[in-house]
């Protein structure tokens, strides 16, 4: 991803006197710098919540607990680790409930503050990024697929309730049965009626004039930070102008009002693109991440002043070689520092969490006060599960708590990663299917079978590698424990009929391919990178001439590997945009079928032919096709169009028969393709729960469907 500097208010001198730093935008619309200093000790954060006399922080990978006795200068009390790519921090009561993007929800214990304790782990629908808690339900925002709403009255047994598709939610807030959605790159906040969380409903969505992310409510009064780029105005001033903060008057949730907007310097920097106010007294504190924070007056929600900032250093005041790791920030002429992650206000001091860095403490006495949250009505849990049952399908029941993420067929027997619950081990019939026993691992994320072998992903203990001894049992014969170094949370892997070689990924921006020859000592022998996370089963389920693989990195572009050297390499790498974050790519016959923006087309890896080249087609039945996208620039990849029809495709080879599962949209069609120039509808069937990669048994869909369990076509 190209990353560049729009423009930026001039630099005040950076200060350093006695530890005090003084580092912020010298334009004085800006208003006056705000000094700062580090906490001693601290490492690169992502969250900060006050609760209970406590500052909570979501640093390294886990939580740290702080007292707050002298707001001036916090003590680490406590602290818990290994709960991977954490994000946003909310304390209920004794529990504090962290979401953690591909590594799901995680529940600690914080009754004893000096040695939390992690109660369990709950496996959302996608990537759990934004995180609200309100009377035993969470809400989590999981960018292009939503809400959710989350049954958390038992820590140790937290349960789904529902979801909501909105466009790209990343930070989500509640009150009195409404909850807000920040959706990003749709520059909107959704607002949702979840006093039923069974049944979420979409009131209303309000316009920003930028990417939306954080948000903080007084009353009826809701303060949105937004970034990135603007969305009105010439569209050559809008690359990254959206910086800013807006008020809205939400007394009716179905019209809101706006009131005021402030902008903030403008900029466009790509890996860091989170931002939140905090509400304090008469004040507002703004969080911009690389532009610092922002203090504003509010006493007039219609008039807002900017009266202050300060810029996070690019560096660790304790060790300069930790840094911002990114060229744009690290240029001395870019004012711009740590990306600020989030912000508390305490009693006469605001905390400042960055990225990279650690965590900050500014003395803003008279101004910084503490504001306890005022929840109104709490949403009511409800007295039963959810309807669960899919039409058109057997059924191996409901899976709220561990959701069936992937299946690998071996005869009648299907093999299911459930999560925490494992593997289970079914046996398919004409009439449904039966569960036979459970493998005793620890953690399954996705699951796929070679010849006798069975590979498992399992999150933080690599990939196992089990040969398949009889139809109930399994044995471990090798393990490859580490994939990636700084975040080993392996989510889906590709293996195939043949081949020794496995393709995995920690569902970051890298996809790796393990050689399994010697299976009690697996090595990887390729590693590759590319634009946009792997927050998806994206790739082709089997080789197409027994060779290529091929891997859609959606918004990011398109792979095609060669398994047939040793080792393999990548033969095709083309970076225009290919689809939306719910396409893939399938095997069929002796071409690739891949979506293309909203549509599909052919691909053959012999013969290759760019992106923009390839030849749209509608599904049959879809009608006409959406443009495409005008160019690759930031803006065109960030509104890529979306649609119910493209999906995680598979292909059954004996009968040419295509199944599309749309997790976005939760529907799966069918088609056949034995006559790849002229295909037919078969199915469209519509699901209550977000569906993962089909397989095929007897001709028949196999459907992992998350929270609906295991589902076999009638």
């Amino acid at each position: 991803m190209v990353l560049s500097v729009c423009s930026a208010a001039a630099l005040s001198a950076v200060s350093v006197s006695g530890g005090t730093i003084t580092n912020a935008h010298g334009d004085s619309r800006y208003g006056e710098p705000i000094p700062f200093r580090k906490v001693q000790g601290t490492g690169g954060t992502m969250s900060l919540e006050i609760s209970g006399g406590r500052l909570y922080a979501l640093e390294g990978s886990g939580l740290s607990i702080f007292d707050m006795a002298d707001p001036k200068h916090p003590r680490r009390m406590g602290q818990v680790r290994g709960m991977g790519n954490v994000r946003q921090l909310r304390v209920s009561g004794k529990t504090a409930f962290l979401s953690a993007r591909q590594c799901g929800l995680w529940a600690v214990d914080v009754s004893d503050e000096n040695s939390p304790r992690i109660i369990s782990n709950f496996d959302g629908v996608e990537m759990a990024t934004g995180l609200d808690a309100a009377g035993g339900v969470a809400f989590l925002g999981h960018r292009v697929y939503g809400i959710q709403c989350v049954d958390v009255s038992e820590p140790a047994r937290m349960r789904h309730l529902s979801s909501l598709r909105t466009d790209e939610s990343q930070s989500v807030c509640y009150r009195n049965g409404m909850l807000f959605s920040g959706d990003w790159a749709g520059g909107e906040i959704t607002v949702i009626d979840v006093s039923d969380p069974l049944a979420p409903h979409e009131v209303s969505r309000i316009k920003l004039d930028g990417y939306g992310d954080g948000m903080a409510m007084r009353g009826n009064v809701l303060f949105a930070s937004t970034g990135q780029h603007k969305k009105s105005g010439p569209p050559e001033l809008r690359h990254g102008a959206g910086h800013g903060l807006e008020i809205f008057d939400v007394s009716d949730p179905v019209n809101p009002a706006r009131l005021s907007r402030v902008s903030f310097p403008s900029i466009y920097f790509g890996p860091c693109d989170y931002w939140t106010p905090r509400i304090s007294g008469r004040y507002c504190f703004a969080a911009d991440t690389v532009n610092g924070v922002f203090l504003l007056d509010v006493s007039d929600p219609k008039d807002p002043r900017i009266i202050g900032n300060l810029i996070l250093p690019k560096t660790d005041p304790e060790n300069p070689a930790i840094g911002v790791p990114f060229k744009q920030i690290a240029d001395p002429g870019v004012p711009q520092g740590d990306p600020v992650s989030s912000i508390a206000v305490g009693d006469g001091v605001l905390y400042v969490s960055g990225t990279y860095t650690g965590i900050y403490v500014a003395e803003l006495p008279g101004i910084a006060r503490p504001e306890g949250r005022d929840l109104g009505g709490l949403p009511r849990l409800p007295e039963h599960p959810g309807d669960a049952h899919e039409e058109g399908f057997f059924s191996s029941g409901p899976e709220p708590t561990n959701p069936t993420r992937a299946v690998a067929i071996d005869g009648d027997i299907a093999y299911t990663a459930n999560v925490w619950d494992g593997v289970k081990i079914y046996r398919l019939s004409e009439n449904g299917m039966t569960q036979i026993d459970r493998a005793q691992i620890r953690y399954a994320a996705d699951v796929k079978r070679s010849g006798d072998r069975l590979y498992v992903a399992e999150g933080q203990d690599g990939i196992g590698a089990y040969r398949i001894v009889s139809d109930t049992r399994i044995e471990e014969i090798g393990r490859l424990g580490v994939l990636e170094k700084g975040l080993n949370f392996v989510q889906f892997l590709w293996a195939f009929e043949g081949s020794d070689i496995v393709a995995a990924t920690c569902a970051t921006s890298r996809i790796h391919f393990v050689d399994f020859s010697d299976p009690a000592r697996p090595k990887v022998v390729l590693s590759e990178a590319g634009g946009g996370l792997l927050y998806g089963n994206y790739a082709s389920q089997d080789l197409v001439k027994g060779r290529y693989f091929a891997l859609s990195r959606t918004f990011g572009g398109f792979m095609v590997f060669d398994l047939g050297p040793r080792p393999p390499k990548m033969i095709w790498h083309d970076t225009f945009p290919l689809c939306s974050q719910t396409g893939s790519v399938a095997s069929l016959d002796s071409r690739f079928l891949v979506m293309r923006a909203c549509g599909y087309a052919f691909f053959d890896p012999e013969d290759p032919v760019p992106t923009r080249e390839l030849r749209r087609s509608a599904f049959p039945g879809q009608g006409a096709l959406p443009p495409d996208i005008a160019d690759d620039s930031a803006i065109s990849r960030s509104m890529f169009p979306k649609s119910e029809w493209e999906g995680l495709a598979n292909a059954d080879r004996s009968t040419g028969k295509v199944a599309v599962a749309n997790r976005m949209f939760k529907n799966c069609h069918t088609y056949d393709f034995s006559d790849m120039d002229n295909p037919r509808p078969l199915k469209r069937l519509a699901l209550k729960a977000n569906p993962f990669v089909p397989a095929f048994w007897k001709g028949r869909v196999v459907l992992p469907c998350g929270y609906s369990g295991l589902l076999l076509e009638k």
